[in-house]
């Protein structure tokens, strides 16, 4: 599927448009409902569990055209788009000491996407960076075996509007043997101990409710998948791929927006536009060939390549939208016109999902590196 040439998602993608016009800063709440009525929340699971079977490619194809009308829909989307993909990979995945555990809770989550609950993501924390061994919030076993997650997150994509959190938690290998430093977690928003806050004024994606979340003494109501999941799976190059999409989207909608009629009648300018389509598709066939390779347990080399095609893609996305935005002449020049708000969503999320300076710090110590 190429979702550009997608009925179904082109449309969709121009009604979230459309009400980004009419309110551009409140949670698009009609056009998630949209997505759980059309079973996108989770298409990338199989059909017979609700999904509608997508590959990667396929996602991130979907998730550009969406951001390149509403980021903040196509941002809230990723999250729970992304966790599809990973319990898309079945059963045969876990350790065969695993799978009929991995395989039941395959079926739980199914059950829950198909209800039209949203999964989002609360892993990032002040002062981590990104990292994800540099978070503090911790996991412990309670009575009754329930684990209970405490620390402070942020930036939890969909806020109050979501249904479950999955968290990154530090755990202890003497409750969880076999476990790795950090594993997934799945929370319930409404469970005690959870406390959404109401933070969020972001430069850019205003309308997602990413807000910052409290842990106190949260129960889990599992831990993802099974122990050491992180490492043995290696699931974050999917959400990696369809945020460098997100970006990406933005760079398309500027381009669609200045391409718009009336036609600017400089040569110049319109060289510039020819040489801007140009970079638009280097970076999307870029994305598109990175996320044409992902398989689980990809290995050191590919979650290498995917951290340089997001770095890339948002970074080059970002600038292209400032270069067309500078480009574009006095009929874009409006703290409101479309043209502003996807330059401004475009920084945001190159900025925050995870800092752009991590990333380049970290290609830096891995360039030259032996890849296993």
């Amino acid at each position: 599927m190429d979702a550009r040439d997608s009925t179904e998602i082109v449309e969709f993608a121009a009604r979230c448009a459309e009400r980004d016009t009419g309110d551009a800063e409140s949670f698009p709440l009609e056009s998630v409902n949209e997505l759980k009525a059309g079973r996108l929340l989770g298409a990338a699971l199989p059909v017979a569990l609700g999904g509608r079977g997508w590959s990667l490619s396929e996602c991130v194809e979907a998730v550009e055209t969406v951001a390149a009308a509403s980021p903040s829909v196509a941002l809230v989307w990723a999250m729970p788009l992304g966790l599809s993909g990973i319990y898309a990979l079945g059963p045969d995945v876990a350790p065969p000491s695993e799978r009929a555990r991995w395989s039941s809770q395959i079926e739980r989550v199914a059950e829950r996407y198909r209800a039209g609950e949203i999964f989002a993501a609360c892993n990032s924390e002040r002062g981590a960076g990104g990292a994800l061994s540099a978070i503090k919030t911790v996991a412990r076993r309670g009575p009754g075996g329930t684990f209970r997650l405490s620390g402070d997150k942020i930036l939890a994509s969909a806020g109050r509007y979501a249904s479950h959190f999955f968290s990154t938690a530090k755990v202890s290998r003497e409750e969880i043997p076999g476990a790795g430093e950090v594993e997934f977690f799945l929370v319930e928003t409404t469970a005690s101990g959870v406390e959404i806050l109401d933070d969020w004024d972001g430069f850019g994606m205003r309308s997602t409710e990413s807000q910052s979340v409290r842990y106190r003494e949260a129960p889990a109501w599992d831990l993802m998948g099974f122990p050491d999941f992180v490492n043995l799976v290696q699931p974050t190059p999917f959400w990696s791929c369809l945020f460098a999409a997100v970006g990406l989207g933005c760079a398309r909608g500027v381009l669609e927006e200045m391409s718009a009629p009336p036609v600017p009648a400089s040569p110049a300018v319109r060289a510039r536009l020819v040489e801007a389509t140009m970079r638009y598709e280097a970076l999307r066939a870029y994305l598109l060939a990175t996320a044409a390779e992902w398989r689980p347990a990809a290995g050191a080399a590919y979650a290498s390549r995917v951290l340089r095609t997001k770095t890339y893609v948002t970074q080059e996305s970002t600038r292209l939208c400032a270069d067309l935005m500078a480009l574009s002449g006095g009929r874009h020049y409006r703290r409101g016109s479309r043209v502003a708000r996807l330059l401004a969503d475009s920084f945001a999320g190159t900025a925050l999902r995870p800092p752009l300076p991590l990333a380049i710090e970290t290609l830096a110590e891995q360039f030259g590196e032996p890849q296993a």
